[in-house]
């Protein structure tokens, strides 16, 4: 399901953790975390082939990136992968959410269509936070992890940080915010 990537001995490392816990994974920028995310997608999708990868990041260049580097390395129809940010109205968010396989979105829209049920969490096999360290306060990651930890038929949480935090509590405090075990 991979093509065009080979993955370094520390990125099949950090799989093989995630592959069993939610998992944080601290690398620093250009050390490929988002290829540890599409490498468990490759495996989630694997386990569960009739489930849903969802990827959060915070703004919508980031995601953009996201669905370019998902399409790029992952042998999935170009059209299984989608893009949710404020421009795509939230009626046809819920239509593309039922034929997409792969579903890149900002947290705050998505936050919005899992509370009016458009979309359902329940079929998301991954579920993976970019910028893991804004898991804080009221930030609409916090609520989609609790959401998602309660009603995911196999739940698995992967998330990515180059900067957790500068003090142990802000970290547990992410960890805890994302079920992170």
């Amino acid at each position: 399901m991979i093509k065009d990537f080979q993955p370094r001995l520390y990125q099949q490392t950090i799989l093989g953790t995630a592959a069993n816990k939610n998992t944080l994974v601290v690398l620093p920028t250009g050390l490929g975390k988002t290829a540890v995310g599409f490498l468990m997608a490759a495996q989630r999708l694997h386990q569960y082939p009739k489930s849903k990868i969802l990827m959060l990041a915070p703004t919508k260049p980031l995601c953009e990136q996201h669905v370019e580097t998902f399409k790029k390395h992952l042998d999935v129809e170009g059209d299984k992968i989608v893009l949710f940010t404020g421009s795509v109205k939230p009626d046809k968010r819920a239509i593309l959410w039922k034929d997409a396989t792969i579903i890149v979105s900002t947290p705050q829209g998505l936050e919005n269509d899992t509370i009016n049920r458009r979309v359902k969490l329940e079929d998301v096999s991954l579920l993976i936070f970019d910028e893991a360290h804004k898991a804080t306060g009221e930030y609409a990651y916090v609520w989609l992890a609790e959401r998602y930890d309660k009603v995911s038929r196999f739940s698995r949480i992967l998330a990515l940080t180059a900067s957790p935090g500068s003090d142990m509590e802000k970290i547990k405090e992410v960890c805890t915010n994302l079920k992170i075990e």
